[in-house]
């Protein structure tokens, strides 16, 4: 058996999997904060340097995932039914429950790192950090990739009501909150199921997510290809 030991455990805006996006770069207003836990490293220490970068990878534990069974074949979210080999999806649930994600890298202090543009989940242990290096980490060549990949985003309004309850929770931070909600539903956080339920019945349908310390609801079309932001309001579960 292999142990490994979190150097730190991610603190993120977002609270459970629910509204996470699938990638970071899906919602760049996403902000979280890493600090490198003291243990066989100086915190400190080993960031030193690494404020050059604006980037950095992390590789993470799949912490949520305990007990899963890993498969074969997953349904990636965007794929809408139809399956890929695990392989060939950045599914969580892994024979190895590992991540790997890329975030900007807004600030380091000391053993602390500030960071956006996150698809990472509150409390996630954190394995590993790397600085990003284009002539390394990018081809040179153009990549391909599948064509589920990237879908159109979400068309998403924000209500008069909405942005009022952001002024009013946040006041001067309104416009960032706003910026990572719209963010967000872009996305289509909508899970399979729900999805599948709406299209069959042909309806508009409501998703509340939990992100930043508010909750927020959207209603999406019976098409699914827009969504207006309704209403926001402090998460009392929040931390």
């Amino acid at each position: 058996m292999l142990t490994l030991e979190p150097i730190g455990h991610i603190a993120s805006c977002w609270p459970e999997k629910f509204g996470t996006p699938r990638q970071g770069s899906v919602v760049p207003s996403s902000t979280a904060e890493l600090v490198l836990a003291p243990g066989a490293l100086d915190g400190a220490a080993s960031a030193d340097g690494l404020a050059a970068f604006s980037h950095v990878w992390l590789v993470w534990h799949v912490h949520l995932n305990e007990g899963s069974a890993p498969s074969a074949k997953v349904q990636a979210p965007h794929l809408r039914g139809g399956k890929a080999g695990v392989f060939a999806t950045r599914s969580p649930f892994r024979p190895n429950p590992l991540g790997l994600s890329l975030a900007k890298l807004e600030r380091v202090d000391g053993a602390r790192l500030e960071l956006s543009g996150v698809d990472l989940v509150d409390g996630t242990p954190i394995l590993d950090v790397k600085p990003y290096i284009p002539a390394y980490d990018a081809p040179a060549e153009e990549a391909r990739v599948a064509d589920w990949v990237d879908p159109p985003p979400i068309d998403v309004v924000v209500s008069d009501g909405a942005r009022a309850d952001l002024q009013r929770l946040r006041g001067d931070d309104a416009a960032a909150l706003e910026r990572t909600l719209v963010q967000t539903f872009a996305a289509d956080p909508r899970p399979l199921y729900r999805w599948r339920r709406q299209r069959d019945a042909e309806s508009a349908a409501t998703y509340e997510v939990r992100v930043g310390g508010v909750r927020a609801t959207a209603e999406f079309d019976a098409a699914g290809q827009r969504a207006e932001l309704l209403r926001v309001r402090a998460d009392e579960g929040a931390k």
